[in-house]
This record gives C-alpha cells, sequence and structure tokens, in this order.
C-alpha cells in the first residue's frame, strides 16, 4: 500500500477543485471575460470545458482512491495534478490580464507544491510492486520515446522553420507571442519528463513506474482539450493547422490516452500475480 495522503495534500486538492471550477465556469460564462484575439477565446473555452469535463473529475476520483491508499488512486491523482499544473501555467501566462490573474496564479502554485509534496510522500516500491510482471516494461518505454519525440517534432517544425527563413513561426503571426507558452512548456518540461520516464522504466528503476505513470495520465486528460482545440483550429480560418501538425498532434495524446489506461488498469494494489511466473501485458 503506498504512503497515505497527509491533511494538506487533500485539502489543497479540495482547494484546487473548488477554485478551477469557478474560474472555468466564469470562463465559459462571462461574457468579454477573455480579452483575447477570437481564436484564443475559442481555445480558452474548451480549455474550460475540458477542465470542468475531464480534469476535475480525474481529481476527484484520484483524489477518493488515493486517500484509501490505492496505489492506482495515487497515480491517477498525481498525474491529474501534473495536469491542472500544466494547464493553470498555461493559463497564467497566455490569457491576457484579467479579474482572475491571481486565481490562475493560486491554481499554478497549489498544483505544483500539492504535486511535489505527493510525489516525495509516495511508496514508489509499491508503486511498483504493484505493477511488476503486469506489463512490458520495454513496450510501455518505447511508446513513451515515441510520444516525447513526436511531441518535440510538432513544435521544433515550428520553430526550426522560422530559425532557418530568420522569420517568426506563423502561430505568432497568427495568435500572437503568447502563443509560444505551449512550446515552452512542452519543450522546456513535457519532453524531458516523457523521455527521462521512459529511460527510467526502460531500467526498471523504481521511480521509473512512478514517473511514467503520471505522465501517462497527464497526457491522457491533456488529450481531449488538445484535440478539440485542432479541430476548431483546423475548422476555422484564424490559425493554420496543417495535416503534418494534425498528425502529429492528435497522434502523441491519443496513445497516451491508450497507455494511460492500460497502465493503471494493469495495477493490482500491490498484490503478486498469482501462479509462479510472472504474467505480462500490454
Amino acid at each position: 500500500m503506498t504512503s497515505q495522503l497527509r491533511r494538506w495534500h487533500v485539502l489543497s486538492t479540495v482547494a484546487i477543485l473548488a477554485l478551477a471550477a469557478v474560474s472555468s465556469l466564469l470562463g465559459l460564462l462571462r461574457p468579454g471575460h477573455y480579452r483575447d484575439a477570437p481564436a484564443l477565446v475559442a481555445q480558452y473555452q474548451l480549455q474550460d470545458l475540458t477542465v470542468l469535463l475531464v480534469g476535475l473529475p480525474v481529481l476527484a476520483v484520484g483524489l477518493r482512491y488515493a486517500m484509501r491508499g490505492s496505489p492506482r488512486g495515487r497515480i491517477v491523482w498525481l498525474g491529474a495534478l501534473a495536469y491542472s499544473t500544466y494547464t493553470w501555467l498555461s493559463v497564467a501566462v497566455q490569457v491576457s490580464f484579467n479579474d482572475l490573474f491571481l486565481a490562475y496564479v493560486a491554481l499554478f502554485s497549489l498544483s505544483l507544491f500539492t504535486l511535489v509534496g505527493g510525489l516525495v510522500t509516495t511508496d514508489a516500491a509499491a508503486v511498483r510492486e504493484a505493477l511488476e510482471g503486469r506489463i512490458r516494461t520495454s513496450l510501455y518505454a518505447g511508446a513513451l520515446v515515441v510520444v516525447g519525440l513526436g511531441l518535440a517534432a510538432l513544435w521544433l517544425s515550428d520553430v526550426a522553420l522560422a530559425l532557418a527563413s530568420g522569420t517568426v513561426p506563423l502561430v505568432v503571426l497568427e495568435a500572437g507571442p503568447q502563443a509560444m507558452a505551449s512550446h515552452v512548456l512542452d519543450l522546456g518540461v513535457v519532453v524531458p519528463s516523457i523521455l527521462l520516464s521512459a529511460a527510467w522504466l526502460y531500467r526498471r528503476r523504481t521511480w521509473g513506474y512512478v514517473f511514467a505513470g503520471v505522465v501517462l495520465v497527464l497526457g491522457a486528460t491533456l488529450a481531449a482539450s488538445i484535440s478539440a482545440a485542432t479541430v476548431v483550429f483546423a475548422l476555422g480560418d484564424a490559425v493554420t493547422i496543417t495535416p503534418v501538425a494534425a498528425v502529429f498532434t492528435f497522434f502523441p495524446v491519443a496513445v497516451a490516452a491508450v497507455l494511460a489506461v492500460r497502465y493503471v488498469l494493469a495495477m493490482d494494489g500491490g498484490r503478486p500475480p498469482a501462479g509462479g511466473e510472472p504474467r505480462q501485458s500490454a
């Protein structure tokens, strides 16, 4: 069994749930809440909707089971906190200043420090025990490498073409410089985290089982908002979405979503597999 959640873990998560719900509802329902280009407003409102329909339910369910000492619940809770950290940092640095700026900063800070506090108190050995013999680590590690490199290729293609031609990326011309925030977060934090998790999982390092689960749940939770935003941009004419960009957008998050479900379902609460030989599943 993983370590029990601290009282402050629970309280801060409940605060995130409440504040995120209020922020997202205001973003959806309050006229003129976002003071950005129409294409970005549509993206922000889609993000608000997916926070309400996906992000918050996943965080609430993860918290509930993590409070019971479930390794499965712990991984879902941590992954949802990673999603919350990513989302609210993106909002805080991308959205034009409005009345909820300090709320966005508070959500980012609460999510980040709760995630860090949750990670350092996680019993990584219990998570490994719940997964060992039930997954093919080489398969998941390889898939994570593909996801990480696909995400890197998506953003580096924008940057490399702009640098080679001495111009700025097309997305900056169409949506403004704040659109590059995703490039910074993904290339600077998400991609290295995915590749490090893949390397540690492949080498069967104990913490690799934890980090791989966290980044998979992060990717699965992001899948809804990223896919919806890509479809909206592709159907409109404010932001250009090339077929290559669409493929490199959908493919990594779709793979992460499938793998996250299989990874979490493979966890067995720390009991060893029945029968002599360890069984492995994809």
